[in-house]
C-alpha cells in the first residue's frame, strides 16, 4: 500500500493552497499571492516528486517477485455490456435440434483456441460454500457466512471436517458417471491454502493435493479429460466475497506482500503439475472474479483501472513463472464479467490464454424461463469478442430469474452446451453437485433441480446427445 503514508498529508496541504488561490484578493496582498504560488509549486513537485520514488520503489519491488508493475488498466479494450447487443429479430418456436457433438479427449497438449470442452465444476469441495451443502454446514457452524468464519468456529476440528469431506464429497465414481455423459473438462476451484499456509489465515491448509491428485489423475489418464486447476481465492481477498477469502475481504488489490504469497500459491500448482506425470493434462486459472469496487460487482463498474493494472502484474508474473516451467501450460484469466475485448490489448498475439467469462441467467433482469433460450444463442455469439483470444465459458447454469420450469430445463441445458462449443471453446457447468433442497426458485422445483449436474444428469436432464437444442 505505497501511497498510504505521506501522499494524503501533501494531498490536504495542496487542496489547501488551491482553496487559498481560489479567492478573489484585492492587489494590496499581491505578495501573498506570489508567496501563495510559491508553495503551491513547491508542494506539487513534492508531490511528484512522491508518486515518482513510490512508483518506482513499488516497480522495484514486483520487479524483485518476477513480474512487471502494469499502470495501463486504462487503456483496455471495449466492456462486455449486453445492454448494446444488437440482434435481428427472432420468432419463438417449437421446434428443436438435436446434435451430436464428438467430444475431443485432451491426450496431449491443448490449444484453448481448437480446443472444445464439455465441462463440470467441482466446487463446494476442496473450497466450501455454505448453500451448496446446508445440511452438512449447518451441522457444524450454522451461523458461519463463509469458510473462513467456519474454520474459526470449530478451531482445531476444522481439519478432521475438512479431511472427511475432501474424502467424500467428489470421489472416482462421479468421474464416472460424468464421462459416461461425455465430459471431457473438470474445473476444479481451490482456496489457496491447499497450495500454502499463511500467518493468521483461518482457511484450511490440509490434504487438498492429494485428493486432487487422485481425482485428477483419474479423470486425465483414464478419460482423456483436461483439468483447470483454479485459484478461487488469493491471500487477502478478491472480492470481497466468502469465494474470494472471506467477507468483507479486498486486500490482495495494492499489496505486494499477498502478491508475492499469490505467486508461491502459483509455484506450488506448478510443481504439483510438474510432478503429476500428465502436465499436459493441466491448465491454470489463477484468478477468479475479482473485484476491487464490491459496489458495482459483477458489472462494468466491479473493476477500476487501478484494479486492471494489478490484476496484470499479477497475470505477467504468472506468465513469466510459467514460461520457466513450460510454456504449454495454458492460462485461463477470469474475465470479471468484462469480456474478452477488455482483456484482449494488454496481451500479445499468441499468449498461451484463454479468457473464463461466466454467464447466469437467475440474476439477470427480466428473464424467463421460456424466453431464455434465444438470448442464450445471441449471447454466446457476442462472448466470443474480437477472437484474438478464445474463451471458455467457466461457469453456467439452468435457473432463470422467473418462471423455472423442471420440463423446460432440457432445452436450457442442450442450448447452453451446444451454442458454448459453436461460438467459443465450451463452458463448464456449476455444479457437479448441490445438495440443497431447502433453497427456492421462481416456478417449479427447488435449487438443486437447476444447479446439480449429478441430479439433472438422474432425471434425464443431461445426455450424451442433445436432442432439445433451440438453436
Amino acid at each position: 500500500m505505497f501511497l498510504h503514508g505521506k501522499l494524503p498529508f501533501l494531498l490536504i496541504l495542496l487542496h489547501a493552497q488551491l482553496a487559498s488561490l481560489a479567492i478573489p484578493t484585492p492587489s494590496l496582498v499581491g505578495d501573498i499571492i506570489v508567496a501563495q504560488a510559491d508553495a503551491f509549486t513547491q508542494v506539487a513537485n513534492t508531490i511528484k516528486t512522491s508518486i515518482k520514488t513510490s512508483v518506482s520503489d513499488l516497480a522495484s519491488i514486483v520487479s524483485a517477485l518476477g513480474t512487471t508493475l502494469a499502470t495501463n488498466g486504462a487503456s483496455h479494450g471495449s466492456v462486455w455490456n449486453f445492454n448494446s447487443i444488437s440482434v435481428a429479430k427472432t420468432s419463438l418456436s417449437n421446434t428443436r435440434y438435436s446434435h451430436t457433438i464428438s467430444w475431443p479427449k485432451a491426450t496431449t497438449w491443448i490449444n484453448w483456441s481448437t480446443y472444445k470442452g464439455d465441462g463440470v465444476n467441482l466446487g463446494a469441495w476442496l473450497e466450501q460454500e455454505q448453500n451448496y451443502d446446508p445440511n452438512w454446514w449447518n451441522k457444524y457452524a450454522p451461523d458461519a457466512a463463509d469458510e473462513w468464519t467456519f474454520c474459526e468456529t470449530l478451531g482445531s476440528q476444522c481439519g478432521p471436517v475438512l479431511e472427511a469431506r475432501y474424502a467424500s464429497f467428489i470421489t472416482t465414481a462421479d468421474i464416472d458417471k460424468m464421462a459416461a455423459q461425455g465430459i471431457n473438462t473438470l474445473r476444479i476451484p481451490t482456496t489457496y491454502a491447499a497450495w500454502i499456509k499463511i500467518p493468521g489465515s483461518q482457511l484450511y491448509s490440509g490434504n487438498q493435493q492429494a485428493y486432487l491428485k487422485t481425482i485428477s489423475t483419474y479423470a486425465i489418464q483414464k478419460y482423456g479429460m483436461h483439468v483447470i486447476i483454479g485459484l478461487h481465492s488469493l491471500p487477502g481477498g478478491v472480492n470481497s466475497l466468502g469465494i474470494g477469502e472471506a467477507f468483507g475481504h479486498d486486500a490482495w488489490f495494492f499489496n505486494t506482500t499477498n502478491l508475492e504469497y499469490s505467486f508461491k500459491a502459483i509455484d506450488a500448482i506448478l510443481s504439483f503439475i510438474s510432478a503429476s506425470g500428465v502436465p499436459q493434462g493441466y491448465t491454470i486459472a489463477p484468478i477468479n472474479e475479482a473485484s476491487d469496487n464490491f459496489a458495482g460487482f459483477a458489472t462494468a463498474a466491479g473493476l477500476t483501472a487501478n484494479g486492471t493494472s494489478w490484476i496484470n502484474t499479477y497475470i505477467t508474473g504468472v506468465l513469466n513463472r510459467i514460461a520457466k516451467v513450460d510454456k504449454r501450460i495454458p492460462v485461463m484469466l477470469q474475465d470479471c464479467f468484462l469480456g474478452e475485448t477488455y482483456w484482449s490489448p494488454f496481451y500479445a498475439t499468441g499468449t498461451n490464454l484463454v479468457i473464463d467469462s461466466h454467464i447466469y441467467f437467475f440474476a439477470a433482469a427480466g428473464v424467463y424461463a421460456n424466453y431464455v433460450s434465444p438470448a442464450i444463442c445471441g449471447q454466446a455469439a457476442y462472448s466470443a469478442g474480437d477472437a484474438k483470444f478464445p474463451v471458455f465459458i467457466g461457469e453456467w447454469s439452468l435457473q432463470t430469474l422467473y418462471n423455472n420450469t423442471l420440463a423446460g430445463r432440457k432445452t436450457i441445458h442442450d442450448t447452453q452446451v451446444y451454442a458454448y462449443q459453436k461460438y467459443v471453446s465450451g463452458g463448464a457447468f456449476w455444479n457437479a453437485k448441490m445438495v440443497n433442497n431447502t433453497g427456492t426458485v421462481s416456478g417449479e422445483g427447488v435449487l438443486s433441480d437447476y444447479w446439480s449436474w449429478e441430479l439433472l444428469a438422474d432425471a434425464g436432464v443431461v445426455t450424451k446427445s442433445l436432442n432439445s437444442s433451440y438453436c
